[in-house]
């Protein structure tokens, strides 16, 4: 118990902490395009900071929310965003060819991060009911495999390619972790595949991200000029930097410096050791996440701390690999230090429902 108690709290601090560097980060990277774009080169800071508070917020709301009333209702909770996915078609707000995001009064509110959490909760409950026939592909995939095709379908059509191939590879660690058969996982990547090529196909600019993806100096200019800019960035901070505030890159040359590409813009400050040391801080938490998690024995509140550990890794992963020209571009945030209100909401509210089904009164219960 005091073991569960002490990982909590130090995993606490640890996000805190890679929050709060995450905002002095937008800012730094943000300040002269925010002050182009606005007059206030706090902007983006000042908002993000905004967002922490309510992202705490969540948090603590979390943590006395019932989770067998979550568990009761997650099919609706399902549905509802899946109903929003819809009119998000409609109504959305159009940005860079894609609809995602409704448009409130100073802030945009994208579904598909609260997409994570509600499909979250219905993979957790799902996995719990069918443990047993997890190793039966008709009884135990086919039904959730229905359900996958339905939300990666809303995502495409936005179109969010990124986020519906996210979804399908961390469905895929669940089922994994839930001892699904090796072939019937196969048989799930290999049609994933054959599906990715014909959208790739069926959409001229994702060949061009592709083929950047590839050869970036083929189109310095063009498809590959963010991926050849985050390059250029990690050039450029070599092994210890070039220092707090004195980034090139941020100088309008690499696109979403404080959203997708932070990453570069915090390896080119603070080269490869504050890179490393970012990395190492994550892998921790992660890694004192997954004790937690390994040691639950209720079926439910296992899914519920697998997830949300195969989330944020996942999305360190990719954000990062992508940064680094290791993985197409995809557009996915870095957790808890990109700018983005939607997404740093929904990962406090994502550790609040890690921090709630991981209470050691809880543990060992089923």
């Amino acid at each position: 118990m005091k073991v569960i108690k002490n990982e909590r709290r130090f995993i606490f601090v640890a996000v805190l902490a890679l929050t709060l560097f995450g905002a002095l980060m937008v800012y730094e990277s943000s300040s002269l395009y925010a002050y182009k774009s606005t007059l206030d080169a706090a902007f983006f800071f000042k908002k993000q900071f905004i967002f922490f508070l309510v992202g705490l917020g969540m948090f603590f709301s979390m943590l006395f929310l019932d989770l067998e009333f979550l568990r009761k209702y997650n099919k609706e909770f399902l549905v509802s965003i899946l109903i929003i996915l819809v009119l998000i078609l409609f109504i959305g707000k159009r940005a860079g060819g894609a609809r995602r995001w409704f448009h409130l009064p100073g802030f945009n509110f994208q579904p598909s991060e609260m997409l994570k959490i509600f499909f979250l909760l219905y993979c957790a409950d799902y996995f719990s009911r069918k443990d047993n026939l997890i190793k039966n592909f008709r009884a135990g995939l086919v039904p959730l495999g229905i359900v996958l095709g339905a939300v990666c379908l809303l995502l495409i059509l936005q179109p969010d390619l990124g986020t519906a191939l996210f979804l399908v590879v961390w469905t895929l660690l669940c089922l994994f972790l839930y001892g699904a058969r090796r072939k019937h996982l196969l048989f799930i990547i290999v049609l994933g595949i054959i599906a990715a090529v014909f959208l790739i196909k069926f959409y001229p600019y994702r060949s061009r991200r592709i083929l950047a993806y590839c050869n970036p100096f083929s189109d310095p200019k063009g498809a590959g000029f963010q991926a050849v800019q985050s390059q250029i960035a990690y050039g450029e901070g070599g092994i210890l930097g070039v220092g707090f505030g004195a980034s090139r890159q941020k100088l309008f040359f690499l696109p979403a410096a404080h959203t997708d590409f932070i990453f570069s813009i915090i390896a080119e400050e603070f080269g490869l050791w504050g890179a490393l040391s970012v990395l190492c801080a994550f892998f921790i938490v992660f890694h004192k996440m997954g004790n937690i998690a390994r040691g639950e024995y209720n079926k439910f509140k296992r899914g519920i701390l697998w997830g949300v550990v195969f989330i944020f890794s996942l999305e360190v992963v990719i954000n990062i690999g992508v940064s680094c020209g290791l993985l197409p571009i995809t557009g996915l945030p870095l957790p808890f230090i990109s700018y983005g209100g939607s997404n740093l909401i929904s990962h406090y509210i994502l550790l609040g429902l890690f921090f709630n089904a991981s209470r050691g009164e809880l543990a060992h219960s089923s």
